[in-house]
């Protein structure tokens, strides 16, 4: 898995690509949290170049979710590839993030 990161103002805007499976969930639950921890703006997370999303790769998103919500800031997901959005929207995702 790769994660790049770009700040523009206050707000961040991460790239993710390959594999959000259990062996890369805890390591990009990392780096949402950092960034979540160092900036004050929003976080939109482009998962265009990602192709599968486990479990653990939910839950990673859900706790960041939690965390900017709690934050009262806002954590969007773009450019889902078809079966991935298919997967959020099996496990009701959808409904709990902004997607565009």
């Amino acid at each position: 898995m790769h994660i790049e990161r770009e700040q523009a103002g206050g707000d961040v805007l991460l790239k993710v690509a390959g594999r959000l499976d259990t062996p890369n969930a805890k390591p990009f639950e990392t780096e949402l949290m950092d960034v979540i921890a160092t900036t004050d703006g929003a976080i939109l997370v482009n998962l265009a170049g990602v192709d599968y999303v486990s479990s653990s790769g939910l839950r990673a998103l859900l706790v960041a979710g939690k965390a900017m919500r709690n934050a009262r800031r806002r954590l969007s997901l773009a450019a889902l590839q078809p079966q991935i959005r298919e997967v959020f929207d099996i496990s009701g995702f959808t409904a709990l993030f902004e997607i565009s």
